[in-house]
């Protein structure tokens, strides 16, 4: 049996007569340098969650190395100090769902173990109902950046 190059779909690969689909990922942007300076000026810039989904918007291609870290501090500073602002981060998570996960990859090991504290302590006795999805994905990440 042979097959025409024509007659194959972008995306599969034909082994052992089984069809397999393999989804091409989608090209990642590459952090440019002027954006890298960019978003490392930012970072020191990120005192409340506005500030935090522009930077996810606009920079989240370089959320790496130092610039990861100080985003990491900024998200930590946010929930362990300025846990009344919580409803504003539900808001602009319902507005777009990719930043809960960003704001939760940024709850990890590179953060002061008090930081990590109050995060969970906050995400334990004070969620509001609404965020208990949330709160739960917190102590979840926490608990991650703890062991």
């Amino acid at each position: 049996m042979s097959i025409r190059k024509s007659m194959l779909l972008p995306g599969l690969v034909l082994m052992a007569g089984c069809v397999q689909a393999h989804p091409r990922p989608a090209p990642a942007q590459a952090c440019r340098p002027a954006q890298a300076a960019a978003a490392d000026a930012m970072v020191d810039k990120l005192n409340d969650w506005a500030a935090v989904d522009r930077f996810f918007r606009e920079y989240r291609q370089c959320d790496d190395g130092g610039i990861a870290e100080g985003s990491s501090d900024a998200v930590a500073h946010l929930l362990a100090n300025q846990w009344g602002t919580l409803p504003k981060l539900q808001a602009l998570i319902q507005r777009e769902p990719a930043l809960r996960a960003f704001v939760l990859n940024h709850i990890n090991s590179t953060l002061d173990t008090d930081d990590l504290n109050k995060i969970k302590q906050n995400a334990s006795t004070s969620c509001p109902p609404s965020g208990a999805s949330l709160c739960a994905g917190m102590r979840q990440a926490v608990e991650q950046a703890l062991k």
